[in-house]
Parts: structure tokens; C-alpha cells; sequence
């Protein structure tokens, strides 16, 4: 049975692939290998225009290849007001004396060079676009799980799992990137980026739409409050109020 994302949908797993993508660029020793993608139950369709826009994914410098303090960013919210490249995020941060990874949940975008800024607003907006013709409005992605072994070959492919709530699987196949069998420590961080950005999407669709389905509770906002009948008086503070009775 094919899986037809709706457009939170669609979004949340392009952010995800894309996330892949980056980190396979980031942390290549020389040039990135090209990723490999399976369909396992999506629309082919939307498949289709995911793989599409990962292509247009700017081609990003290996973490040895820049400066120390440069910022390569992990993963991209395409949910940004305007479509424009948030102002932080998950990031590496370059730091070549510590000689590991150093992952940042809220590394500044702004570093990157314009051309660079401008090639991701433009595919943000892109994606939004093309999310807006292949998928219709509905219910986010709840959340998410990568289903491989850390210990087998890195050839064995790895199944991308985004769950709805009402436990329905959306399920994609990759090759992941070298890193993820290398180094556990990164790979564990890295994946809690992932899962942490589907399940924080899915609550900002919930308020936006007015309602948290994850847990059946109403947002209601701009509610009156009930009037408060203030204490009584006593007759020594009415006396106070008006100075003419206060010294009769």
C-alpha cells in the first residue's frame, strides 16, 4: 500500500533526507559518495519530487576543509516564516584542535557565505512550493526512528521510520553516510537532531491548526476570565476612600 505524505509530511521527511545529505557532505573524508535512496511504501510521485529536490541541496565543503569557528549546518527547518534560512540550528562548529565532531543544537546560520544563505532560502521556498502541488493539508509525522546496524558493513542499508500517531509507518532506505558507523556518540547525537525536529514540527502544526492531537488537548486562546467579585469593604476602608467622611 503506498503512503501519500500530506504536506507537513512531505516537509518533515525532505528536512530529514536533506539532514542525511548534509552530514554525508560534512563529514566526508574527500568527496562526498553519492546517497543512495529506496522507496520502501511512499507515493511514488512524491518520492519522485523529494529525490528532485535533494539534488538541488547546495554541494557543501567537508568540516577539514573549513576555517576554525565556520559553522556547516546539520539540519534545515524548510517550516520558517518567509521561507527564509532560519537564523540558527543544529550545526557542526568547527573546532580542529578538539578533533572530534563538536555538534551544536543552535549553531548560527549566519556565518555562511551569502551565496550559500541565498541557495537555501531559494530551495526552502522551492520545497514549500512543491509541497503545495504534490500533497494536501493533514496531520504531521509524530515521530521518528532509523532502523539499522551499527556494527554491519556500511553498505547494508538503513530504513528511515516516521511514525503517525495512530502508529501507520512512512518508510524510506538509505545508505547512510560513514559517520554513523564510525563514530556511535555522533551518530546517537545526530539522530536525536532528527528526531527532535519531527516531533517539535508536529507540535507546531497541532498549535497552529488549534489543537494538540498528540495528547487530545484544545489550545484555546483569548478566552475571557470570569469576573472576580472583589472582597467587601470594611467600613473603616470605604471611610478612608472619601477624606470628607474620613474626618467627620
Amino acid at each position: 500500500m503506498s503512503f501519500n505524505l500530506s504536506r507537513t509530511q512531505f516537509l518533515q521527511m525532505f528536512a530529514v533526507m536533506q539532514s542525511i545529505k548534509l552530514i554525508n557532505h560534512h563529514t566526508a573524508k574527500a568527496a562526498a559518495p553519492a546517497l543512495l535512496w529506496k522507496n520502501e511504501n511512499i507515493n511514488d510521485d512524491q518520492f519522485s519530487v523529494l529525490t528532485s529536490l535533494l539534488s538541488s541541496t547546495p554541494l557543501m565543503p567537508s568540516l577539514s576543509m573549513l576555517p576554525s569557528g565556520s559553522t556547516a549546518p546539520i539540519l534545515i527547518n524548510p517550516f520558517t516564516e518567509g521561507g527564509y534560512l532560519p537564523h540558527s540550528g543544529p550545526g557542526f562548529v568547527v573546532i580542529p584542535e578538539t578533533g572530534t565532531l563538536n555538534i551544536q543544537e543552535n549553531a548560527l546560520f549566519n556565518a555562511m557565505e551569502t551565496h550559500i544563505s541565498t541557495a537555501f532560502t531559494n530551495l526552502i521556498r522551492h520545497a514549500n512550493a512543491r509541497a503545495d502541488h504534490v500533497a494536501m493539508p493533514g496531520a504531521a509525522f509524530a515521530s521518528f526512528s532509523v532502523d539499522y546496524d551499527l556494527h554491519a558493513p556500511i553498505s547494508k542499508w538503513a530504513k528511515l521510520c516516521f511514525y503517525e500517531e495512530g502508529c501507520e509507518v512512512a518508510i524510506i532506505e538509505v545508505l547512510l553516510p560513514h559517520v554513523f558507523s564510525a563514530n556511535e556518540t555522533a551518530a546517537h547525537h545526530l539522530i536525536d537532531i532528527m528526531r527532535h525536529f519531527i516531533g517539535q514540527s508536529m507540535i507546531d502544526t497541532d498549535i497552529a491548526a488549534g489543537v494538540l492531537t498528540n495528547d487530545s488537548i484544545h489550545v484555546v486562546s483569548d478566552i475571557p476570565k470570569p469576573p472576580t467579585r472583589e472582597p467587601e469593604k470594611t467600613l473603616e476602608q470605604k471611610l478612608m476612600e472619601c477624606p470628607t467622611w474620613a474626618t467627620w
